[in-house]
């Protein structure tokens, strides 16, 4: 009993539990990969860990904004490091692959996953055009999320290092018109506790759901500008904050998976939402 007793202590003794107010989120030489992170969620996720001290990537479709946002980056990062620039298709599956090795050639690990890029449309099971919405939902909100995290285990096991997927509040009540994206981002949540489950004690894997939140996001899917303002309208009224939540809310909760202070949690769903669901059913209804 005695002997188990000093293993238990030396285990303790090599495991993180202290907190240290002075370096609470420390990043320094961390690699930070986050898909989708020329705007919106992951623009501000790439900019917190730069502030934090990370060697971040910065990754999107668009060339133009990608400049914008590692150069906002490289100006908050205490060393002013430069941020990897990749234009990336994430439903591209050999982009996909170049992005991650384009990764590793260039810092020579990853710390930290951010399965982030995300699109929505509403998908409602009798439209006519319903499975090429699904499939086309399903290529960019689940199948790059396996496939990243499926190529960078090598890495992250090496680093103990940490995936962190993007998902919904939404998985956790369901809405009408939405099927396909709904059903993505709660693929996305049973693939967190899979990984959990498999890739402990090397990996932890997490995930953020956030509420309806203040972003491009909408404005880049289609959707209707009189929908969208109805809805922040009762999203706001059904918050118990009385707010949308903004992309920073979520960065912050990365960050804070991502640290060492979160170094006890994983297979967790962080939902970041201003307690809208507790009271989001029949949103949609009307």
């Amino acid at each position: 009993m005695g002997a188990l007793n000093g293993a238990k202590r030396r285990v303790r003794q090599t495991v993180k539990t202290q907190f240290d107010p002075k370096n609470i989120y420390d990043f320094t030489d961390k690699v930070v990969l986050t898909t989708g992170s020329s705007s919106g969620m992951g623009e501000d996720i790439v900019k917190v860990f730069s502030q934090f001290g990370a060697h971040v990537v910065v990754t999107g479709r668009n060339a133009t904004e990608i400049q914008r946002v590692a150069n906002e980056c490289e100006k908050l990062s205490p060393k002013k490091l430069k941020p990897l620039q990749v234009v990336a298709d994430v439903s591209d599956d050999k982009q996909l692959a170049d992005l991650l090795k384009k990764t590793i050639d260039t810092y020579g690990k990853l710390d930290v996953l951010v399965n982030n890029a995300g699109i929505g449309k509403p998908s409602p099971i009798a439209n006519p055009k319903f499975m090429s919405v699904y499939d086309k939902i399903m290529s960019v909100n689940l199948r790059p999320y396996v496939q990243l995290s499926h190529l960078a285990v090598p890495y992250l096991m090496k680093t103990n290092g940490t995936i962190i997927s993007i998902s919904s509040s939404l998985t956790m009540s369901p809405q009408k018109y939405n099927l396909a994206y709904v059903m993505s981002k709660a693929a996305v949540d049973m693939m967190t506790r899979v990984l959990a489950l498999e890739l402990g004690p090397n990996i932890r894997v997490n995930t953020i759901n956030p509420g309806f939140t203040e972003s491009n996001f909408h404005d880049t899917q289609d959707f209707d500008p009189a929908l969208v303002q109805a809805i922040t309208k009762m999203v706001i009224g059904r918050t118990p904050l009385k707010r949308m939540g903004q992309p920073m809310d979520m960065a912050k909760g990365v960050a804070f998976l991502a640290s060492d202070q979160a170094s006890f949690i994983t297979g967790a769903n962080l939902v970041i939402d201003g307690g809208l669901h507790f009271n989001v059913g029949g949103l949609l209804d009307n």
